[in-house]
């Protein structure tokens, strides 16, 4: 089934983006922010702005509580618990309904209690847009925080966009499987959307890629860009979707794997 916009929209009827919420309610993997049409009041919540401000603590106090894990996993894994939700509702958006909710600093907020984040909330003020013009608010959002992780990590940059770009292939690919929809479509929609952030400024450092396992639609998977040197922690080995590993051994992991059909 070919992924078609929905021209009902992300955001028509029942707050912002409640068409999305509805559509990955009954999923097992869809990891979304919260929406709120303005941003909250209360203690604890801090933009991305913020937290790019090179005198704010709080990047730091999140690296440090992994201060004892290798950097690559110590920076990657930082960035994803701050900005995977936003990454997930951007690709879930733009592959369910053609257009998202153009993000800023000032729009994406975490909520940080003594143990980490605890929530994430995305602003939603303003109508979904195609990706020529949801790119460059999506590539600004993000390229002060992987600067700043990149800096404070000395985790090399391409790791880090790698990381982001992997994310938005796999959001759609994750809702393609658990929809059981065409995962090749949903990877290609993919690409279209990581060519305008390219286009927009986002570094071409290195790009996911497909691997089919065999000969129905339902057996393919991807292949990350850049390696989340998890393995390096000595605890995770090399996962299915590792750049760093072997055909074989690729090969092996997938035929142990439950990925083949719907999820």
């Amino acid at each position: 089934m070919t992924a078609q916009p929905d021209e009902s929209g992300p955001g028509s009827g029942g707050g912002p983006m409640a068409a999305l919420r509805e559509r990955c309610a009954p999923l097992s993997f869809a990891p979304l922010p919260g929406f709120a049409t303005a941003a909250p009041g209360g203690p604890g919540w801090i933009p991305i702005a913020r937290i790019v401000d090179p005198g704010d603590p709080t990047l730091d106090r999140l690296l440090d509580a992994r201060r004892d894990r290798p950097p690559g996993p110590r920076a990657v894994h930082t960035l994803r618990d701050l900005v995977r939700e936003l990454l997930f509702a951007t690709a879930g958006s733009v592959y369910l309904f053609g257009a998202a909710p153009p993000p800023s600093p000032s729009r994406y907020l975490v909520r940080v209690g003594p143990g980490g984040i605890e929530d994430r909330l995305l602003v939603v003020d303003r109508a979904s847009v195609r990706d020529r013009e949801l790119a460059p608010a999506f590539v600004g959002t993000l390229a002060p925080l992987v600067e700043l992780v990149g800096e404070r990590t000395r985790v090399g940059s391409r790791t880090l966009w790698s990381y982001v770009v992997d994310m938005l292939h796999f959001g759609m690919m994750n809702l393609a499987r658990q929809l059981g929809r065409d995962r090749a479509e949903a990877w290609q929609r993919a690409e279209a959307l990581a060519g305008h952030l390219f286009e927009a400024g986002l570094p071409r450092r290195s790009a996911p890629a497909l691997v089919r396992y065999g000969a129905t639609d339902d057996q393919v998977w991807g292949v990350r860009g850049a390696c989340c040197l998890d393995f390096t922690d000595g605890t995770h080995g090399m996962c299915l979707t590792c750049p760093v590993l072997d055909a074989e051994e690729r090969a092996r992991k997938w035929a142990a794997s439950d990925l083949a059909g719907r999820g």
